[in-house]
């Protein structure tokens, strides 16, 4: 019950702050599982529940609005791949690269930890490779592969990430490696 009152709540706390409820409540991916930190006044978990559910509704839907409310503009990849920028501009890149070879992708949150100035997450990601991967024609194939981030927030804002995903397991889908 505590569990599921803590889930509504949140949830509310998430669309109070859309101009449009209905048309928003899809693009934010409800925690399939949350735990908080018990020190924090809930204010500050509010407040860092919302930074992260909007950091992931970023990644659910690839709308630049929900980067904005969530992320630092001075933030830093500390996993950055070859090939990306650093910083605010490098999320946008990669959402958008992802986005060309899977413009379907999905974002679900299956755990997110808040523990002090810190977030972490495991989400799922699926969809259908229906664009090509760099030289590599798309397989139409669906795709579903794990991520997880550890976060560091700092004035409601995302301002640093450790990020892992299995690139493996979406090559081996989309068809790229066997």
């Amino acid at each position: 019950m505590k569990k599921h009152m803590f889930l509504l709540s949140l949830l509310t706390i998430v669309l109070a702050g859309t101009a449009s409820a209905q048309k928003t409540s899809a693009d934010v991916p409800v925690p399939k599982s949350a735990t908080t930190d018990a020190s924090l006044s809930k204010a500050q978990n509010d407040q860092m529940m919302h930074a992260g559910l909007m950091f992931y509704a970023f990644w659910n839907t690839g709308n630049e609005k929900y980067l904005h409310e969530a992320v630092s503009m001075d933030f830093h990849d500390n996993t950055l791949p070859e090939g990306r920028p650093q910083g605010f501009k490098g999320i946008l890149f990669a959402s958008a690269n992802f986005r060309k070879a899977v413009p379907d992708l999905r974002c679900s949150i299956e755990d997110i930890i808040i523990a002090k100035d810190k977030i972490t997450c495991r989400q799922i990601y699926t969809g259908h490779n229906t664009g090509p991967i760099g030289d590599h024609a798309a397989s139409g194939k669906p795709i579903r592969f794990i991520a997880i981030d550890i976060l560091h927030v700092k004035n409601g804002k995302v301002y640093e990430d450790w990020h892992l995903e299995d690139n493996l397991t979406f090559l081996k889908e989309a068809g790229i490696v066997k």
